[in-house]
């Protein structure tokens, strides 16, 4: 397969979409493929943004307990003690099995759906059954990152506590500090938060559309697949880079259409249901309730798969993008995506020039 940069890649990554799920253009089909790709793939961009709003008592009637420490007092302890142990039994015997299991179920739809769209067919039960150990080998890929990442949260939030220490150790006390007293630790809080996300989003990035191709195609080992992928990252960073920085970008741009085309008819249809409904309303209040309220479940209904529709097309496309891109930079991915020509058939030797018994030299008689 030629290699393709990340600019090349992008449009036909969104007609080798559009032919996956819409040539033949079945809802059945269409609905099953865009959720397995919502579910697996992601889709439509989205941003949550939080405050930070410093709560206290205003009035100064009663006196405020500092929410750092637990009152010292034994029967309290006691009766803490059997709450603790069971909510830690909970987490551990039934929140992360359960936790590790939906992993498990969709790192291997995962594996599934990227053999569907890598070779154009729409069933997921024979790819299911062929990712059973490289699912589990990505799990244990992804549960070790987790933890590495909790483990650096952890020192970097007690290094904060302990250098913020006075700051929280004085909301107990009269005096109070002020909500200016905590830009500096919220702008390190907002600092480090934006600097994980970009590396949980590469980390992510490689893993699901380079490392899975290795250990897909190959049943490379994890070690082998990082190796290989972080080869290829280093002989064209650039294009990486780009490639990264394009995908945001597409999918951004694509949400951002995606969004328009279902709230613009959702908010024509509510208008005239409105109208409708008060119309019918003046006729009669039962006959208005009768036929609005499963009028306005249908609607919301049809909105929720017009909503899986448009994520799974994103998400899927998205699949595509980095097929087209990482395919020409890996052979056995860009093979399958486009096969090699077959090499033309020797061209017929000369004819062997007769011989004759009594003929020694092999020349031809009457030469």
């Amino acid at each position: 397969m030629i290699t393709l940069s990340a600019t090349q890649a992008i449009s036909p990554a969104i007609e080798r979409t559009k032919y996956f799920l819409f040539k033949p253009f079945l809802l059945g089909r269409f609905l099953k493929l865009t959720l397995v790709a919502l579910l697996t793939e992601g889709g439509m961009a989205s941003c949550n943004f939080s405050k930070i709003i410093p709560s206290g008592n205003g009035d100064g009637s009663s006196h405020p307990i500092p929410p750092f420490h637990m009152p010292h007092l034994p029967q309290t302890h006691e009766a803490w003690l059997p709450i603790l142990i069971g909510a830690a039994a909970v987490v551990v015997l039934i929140v992360i099995p359960v936790m590790i299991l939906i992993s498990y179920l969709l790192i291997r739809l995962r594996f599934s759906y990227f053999e569907c769209v890598l070779r154009m067919q729409d069933r997921i039960g024979p790819a299911w059954a062929r990712y059973h150990r490289q699912a589990l080998r990505y799990l244990g890929l992804s549960w070790c990152i987790g933890l590495a990442v909790w483990v650096v949260l952890g020192v970097v939030g007690y290094n904060l506590y302990q250098r913020f220490k006075p700051l929280f150790d004085a909301m107990g006390s009269d005096h109070k500090p002020t909500f200016a007293d905590f830009l500096p630790l919220i702008g390190i809080v907002l600092v480090l938060v934006m600097v994980l996300a970009i590396v949980g989003s590469l980390v992510n990035t490689a893993l699901s559309y380079f490392v899975l191709p290795h250990m897909a195609l190959e049943d490379a080992s994890i070690m082998e697949a990082l190796s290989d992928v972080w080869s290829d990252i280093i002989a064209e960073p650039w294009q990486y880079i780009f490639f990264i920085l394009l995908r945001f970008l597409t999918t951004l741009a694509a949400s951002i259409i995606g969004m328009i085309g279902l709230i613009i008819p959702l908010l024509v249809v509510v208008a005239v249901g409105a109208v409708i409904v008060i119309l019918l309303k003046m006729a009669s209040t039962g006959l208005a309730v009768m036929l609005g309220v499963p009028a306005g479940i249908l609607l919301l209904g049809i909105f929720f798969l017009a909503g899986i529709g448009v994520s799974g097309t994103i998400g899927t496309y998205r699949r595509n993008y980095a097929l087209l891109f990482y395919g020409g930079r890996y052979p056995p991915l860009g093979n399958i995506l486009q096969p090699p020509m077959p090499m033309p058939p020797a061209p017929p030797l000369p004819p062997t020039p007769a011989w004759e018994p009594g003929n020694a030299t092999g020349i031809m008689p009457g030469v």
